[in-house]
């Protein structure tokens, strides 16, 4: 594998489109929209559930908060899939590929979360997808949420190498031949999957508390609608040099692993 960085604390330059991958990530999550509005018809199609059951309700908002968040995501993609150019604009668009991708993986967990709500409380069928339904708690609370995490940091190089191609910043401190920023970054995804790690180990430690599921998916909502709403008003009034500044980039990181944590966490509290 080649290295990112030289020994003498050099960036390579590794070449990342972040307009082409903003394409795709548009259209995969318009896609997954159309699943999560499926979804939210699934109750529809039982009249003999209970109307008063409160986890069909959970199930319900759940799937509602994934369809709004990636329709949300799916323009959010779109739009910055056209901001092609060279200089300031690559760095811009390197942090608003940070900031979406974050609840971009959040959304994901909670659509595949809402199959826990269904395999889990479904009453007829509870025993027949009870492996099934460890699967998607692992998978959501577990190993999706340390694989956000990884991409939340190699997003965050995409900043880095930015800075450092552009020649704004160069390294003051260096350890091992990687900046110390770097290594900041590392340490931060590092504590949040330990974090996770301990979750899951203790899971059965965890309480169990009512209208978890609704807390997580309202997380999610409202973190997208944030994201779009700095992106569309907020980050365009500020000087790109800040925006792409290392202060800006850890901050980020270290409120998106906040919130991944505070998600696995409320999973588990609610199996």
């Amino acid at each position: 594998m080649e290295r990112v960085f030289e020994r003498t604390c050099q960036f390579r330059g590794l070449d990342f489109d972040v307009a082409a991958s903003a394409g795709w990530y548009s259209a995969t999550a318009g896609l997954l929209a159309g699943f999560a509005f499926v979804a939210v018809l699934l109750p529809l199609d039982h009249p003999e559930r209970d109307d008063h059951d409160p986890a069909t309700a959970e199930a319900a908002a759940v799937f509602v908060s994934a369809f709004f968040s990636l329709i949300i995501l799916s323009i959010s993609y779109a739009v910055l899939a056209g901001r092609i150019g060279v200089g300031e604009i690559q760095g811009v668009a390197a942090h608003e590929q940070m900031l979406a991708g974050s609840t971009f993986g959040l959304a994901v967990l909670l659509l595949i979360f809402g199959l826990h709500m269904v395999f889990g409380h479904d009453g007829a069928s509870r025993h027949v997808f009870r492996s099934a339904d460890r699967v998607v708690m692992n998978a959501t609370a577990f190993l999706g949420p340390i694989v956000v995490l990884t991409q939340l940091f190699s997003n965050s190089l995409d900043l880095l190498r930015y800075r450092a191609l552009s020649g704004g910043e160069k390294p003051s401190r260096c350890m091992a031949g990687v900046p110390l920023g770097v290594w900041l970054n590392l340490g931060i995804t590092i504590t949040a999957i330990v974090i996770i790690s301990f979750f899951a180990v203790f899971r059965d430690r965890i309480p169990r508390r009512e209208g978890s599921a609704r807390f997580i998916a309202g997380i999610v909502l409202v973190a997208t609608v944030v994201v779009v709403i700095w992106s569309a008003v907020v980050l365009p009034l500020l000087p790109a040099r800040s925006v792409t500044s290392a202060a800006f980039e850890t901050g980020a990181l270290a409120v998106a692993s906040a919130l991944v944590v505070a998600f696995a966490g409320s999973a588990w509290a609610s199996r």
